[in-house]
């Protein structure tokens, strides 16, 4: 099946988007439509095992922000039980000290950083430049002028519902 790494890429060449997801019914509705790369943004630690079985399962890779599942530590424990006893292919997260843990246990390791302005961009900047994550995903209207600033690959994130509006975005 190959590595994680290639795996994410052509899925997202297959198709450009990463859905993010709330719940564990959207999983399935998410795998239904050919979403190849799954964000899940809030579970329990339960719902989220369920999760990753189904996505496994239909041959999807399956992240978990783990500053918001609930029933797992925010720390390296946490990060070490999600890639041993869940079985997730990557994490997200916004804190900086949990990306090397989460590369030591061999998952894609994705760091969210919160844009708001000038201010916050140049305090996030030396922050993922010393965590050095492998990918890095920023939220912000202005999140594609953003990505610009990134050593790492950046995802652009966007509130994208319908077709025309992914393919706007992904023009940019």
């Amino acid at each position: 099946m190959g590595n994680i790494r290639t795996r994410f890429f052509e899925g997202l060449k297959t198709r450009p988007v990463i859905a993010g997801l709330r719940e564990s019914a959207q999983v399935e509705a998410a795998i239904r439509r050919g979403v190849g790369v799954l964000f899940i943004l809030g579970e329990d630690i339960f719902a989220l095992q369920e999760s990753v079985a189904k996505a496994h399962a239909e041959g999807r890779l399956i992240f978990a922000h783990v500053d918001l599942i609930k029933g797992v530590g925010r720390d390296e424990a946490g990060v070490r039980f999600l890639a041993k006893h869940v079985g997730v292919d990557g994490m997200l997260t916004t804190r900086s000290n949990l990306v090397s843990p989460a590369r030591r246990e061999g998952l894609i390791a994705v760091q969210r950083l919160f844009v708001l302005g000038s201010e916050s961009l140049a305090a996030g900047l030396p922050a993922v430049g010393k965590a050095a994550p492998r990918f890095v995903t920023v939220l912000s209207s202005g999140s594609h002028l953003a990505c610009g600033y990134f050593p790492s690959c950046c995802f652009a994130s966007a509130l994208a519902t319908l077709q025309k509006q992914v393919e706007a975005v992904n023009k940019r």
